[in-house]
């Protein structure tokens, strides 16, 4: 499985990816673990689509396309809720449309896998 988070438009910024190698995975769960309870806050603006990515400027210099679920949990960096909060409203909404197929600790690698991402290349700050 590959995440793609999201890509300097013209240029890649990175991409995530597991593959089989699970060896990251214990890494992520500890980030999440550290950012648990930290407010994330969406940095930027949506300005539109590209396809299936959603575009998301950072000024005229800096502009991203974001995979939609990278788009979904930016959205939801709202600077309230907590990255566990985000993580309860993922599951919610998976559970909601029935595609509760991922177990909580695969669900929070790939949550802190995003944030971080996120977080490198300034679509967010901590509130």
């Amino acid at each position: 499985m590959e995440v793609e988070v999201g890509r300097k438009v013209g240029k890649r910024v990175k991409t995530l990816s597991e593959g089989n190698d699970t060896s990251g995975q214990a890494d992520y769960v500890a980030v999440y673990d550290s950012i648990a309870a930290k407010r994330p806050l969406r940095q930027g603006t949506e300005v539109g689509l590209s396809g299936e990515e959603y575009i998301v400027s950072l000024g005229e210099e800096k502009v991203f396309a974001l995979a939609p679920a990278a788009y979904y949990i930016w959205s939801l960096c709202d600077g309230v809720r907590s990255v566990n909060d985000i993580l309860e409203k993922v599951k919610a909404d998976l559970k909601e449309s029935g595609e509760e197929g991922l177990e909580d600790l695969e669900l929070k690698r790939i949550l802190a896998m995003v944030l971080t991402e996120l977080d490198n290349v300034g679509l967010i700050s901590w509130a």
